[in-house]
């Protein structure tokens, strides 16, 4: 299970994308996931996962935005910038988790000075 703690260190160890997509573990994807994700990679070098809507953002993914391909107990995470997509190994279910950075010292400065207006 992925605690907030285990989130939050997948963002800050994988910050940075690889040089190159080649040094992701792709491999892993095709171990555990092919049955029940029916993941694939296109002619223009897009990860496809087909559990994944094709009207979702995360069916098609450059393999150029992905900081990594982790393996959990039960799970695999593709990591990306602001985003994880938490892949189940047993089954085809998929949850995503988006990063909402903290707001900057200037936006909350912002939002102070909007509420006293008002």
């Amino acid at each position: 299970m992925l605690t907030k703690e285990v989130i939050n260190s997948l963002y800050r160890k994988f910050d940075k994308r690889p040089s190159s997509p080649d040094e992701l573990d792709i491999a892993l994807l095709f171990e555990h996931l092919l049955d029940s994700h029916y993941v694939a990679i296109d002619d223009e070098a897009n990860l496809i996962l087909g559990s994944v809507p094709e009207d979702s953002p995360f069916h098609s993914i450059p393999l150029a935005n992905i900081h990594a391909i982790v393996e959990l107990a039960d799970e695999i995470v593709i990591v990306l910038h602001s985003s994880l997509i938490i892949l189940d190994k047993d089954d085809s279910k998929v949850h995503i988790h988006i990063n909402n950075p903290a707001a900057t010292v200037g936006e909350r400065l912002t939002s102070l000075f909007s509420r006293l207006r008002n």
